[in-house]
């Protein structure tokens, strides 16, 4: 038994009735059911603060892969991207930017998502008239919310009126009181659409953050969560310890330690170390894992997804593109190439070599830094972009790499 407070693990028996636990020890009492249970890890319910669920809650009854591993409740609608509010001409406009954000294909979101709500209350309707595994609650994500109000000026950078900010407030107090647990937002650069465009709540004013936040504490207990811009790391903890303090507002942020700002973690544990010792409720979402991509011929992307002859290949079925990225000739004409421009924001990880791994199977998301593609390649005098070439047409096409680019810039989980 582990009971969630951290301490060590512990034999015990845990008696139910009525679907709630009673008593949890020595029960000498026979149960009308018993699960012996021995061997086994008994926990509570994993409470998943992050997820991006709000499209696969309307179209499955599963929650996987959370319900698979002890989750019993997810939070939706983080880093400001979902599903409503939305009117039928924004519907392709949130859906690309889910598929940029957040990597969920396109074909999936446009062939799943039933459309039947505006409102975001209406959407909490249309979540909770399906049966699921596990239980959701939903956060107004901030980015429809803005969409929802501004229209096309929402992405061009403009500053919310004070008519917009008025309605904002309107709603935000009216998804409150149908349901929502507060906001999630994004300041984050590498937040774009399938098109590359910036997330529109990238430059949200304080201004317009206020008016949101006073809205939801109006109708009731709120929380906001956000990823914020590590290069302007204090600007983007000042303010939002600003809405911390001045609205009562429990806050929490991802905590993060890139590649360009590999101390920023650190700094952004102290800074919430000093908000809770002044009495602002501020966290850090730290992952348990590092973050970063999942390449493969058979994903969204590969180390050689701009170069201009794999660009022609691309739209081959993989076992075609296989058998032509084996041919010498194609080989050789890949490798003397260079990707074109593009906007894509992540780019240069493609190139990430000496921060490269195979993922494995089972896969190894911590791996060693002499496990990387370009030491692999050292190791047999080949150029370490000809080694992830190799590497990719593993398994018929199907092995994957991994470049994580934050949370593990030391070769560990350390920030």
């Amino acid at each position: 038994m582990f009971d969630g407070t951290g301490a060590e693990g512990f034999s015990a028996d845990v008696g139910i009735s009525n679907g709630k636990v009673i008593e949890v020890g020595r029960i000498s009492a026979a149960g009308a059911t018993e699960i012996d249970a021995k061997g086994k890890i008994v926990t509570p319910g994993f409470v998943d603060i992050h997820t991006h669920y709000d499209g696969q809650v309307l179209w499955e009854d599963r929650t996987e892969p959370s319900s698979a591993h002890g989750v019993t409740t997810a939070v939706m609608g983080n880093c400001g991207v979902g599903f409503a509010p939305c009117r039928k001409d924004d519907r392709e406009r949130l859906v690309s930017l889910m598929e940029g954000v957040e990597d969920v294909p396109e074909v999936v979101m446009s062939e799943g998502l039933p459309w039947n709500w505006e409102s975001f209350e209406e959407y909490l309707d249309v979540v909770a008239a399906r049966r699921r595994d596990i239980d959701v609650v939903a956060q107004l994500p901030h980015a429809c919310l803005r969409v929802y109000v501004m229209g096309a000026r929402a992405s061009s950078g403009e500053v919310a009126t004070a008519e917009d900010r008025a309605e904002m407030r309107r709603i935000a107090a009216a998804a409150v009181r149908a349901g929502a647990i507060g906001l999630g937002t994004s300041r984050s650069i590498f937040h774009r659409d399938r098109n590359g465009v910036s997330i529109p709540t990238k430059d949200a004013g304080e201004a317009e953050l206020n008016a949101i936040a006073e809205g939801m504490v109006s109708a009731g207990p709120s929380v906001i969560e956000a990823l914020i811009d590590y290069d302007h790391l204090e600007e983007e903890f000042g303010l939002l310890k600003r809405i911390g303090r001045m609205y009562a507002v429990p806050i929490s942020f991802t905590v993060v330690q890139t590649m360009d700002q590999p101390h920023a973690g650190r700094r952004a544990l102290e800074l919430i170390g000093e908000a809770n010792r002044e009495g602002v409720k501020m966290r850090g979402q730290v992952f348990g894992r590092p973050t970063g991509m999942v390449l493969g011929l058979n994903l969204s992307f590969n180390p050689f997804s701009f170069f201009p002859t794999y660009q022609t290949l691309a739209p081959l079925p993989l076992a075609r593109r296989v058998a032509e990225m084996r041919k010498s000739e194609v080989k050789k004409r890949i490798l003397g190439e260079k990707p074109v421009e593009t906007k894509f924001v992540a780019l240069k990880m493609l190139g990430k070599l000496e921060d490269m791994y195979p993922l494995g199977d089972p896969p190894n998301y911590e791996p060693a830094p002499e496990d990387s593609v370009a030491a692999r390649a050292r190791r047999v005098g080949v150029a370490p972009l000809e080694m992830a070439y190799d590497i990719l047409l593993g398994n018929e096409g199907r092995d994957v790499m991994f470049v994580p680019f934050t949370n593990y810039i030391e070769g560990n989980l350390l920030c």
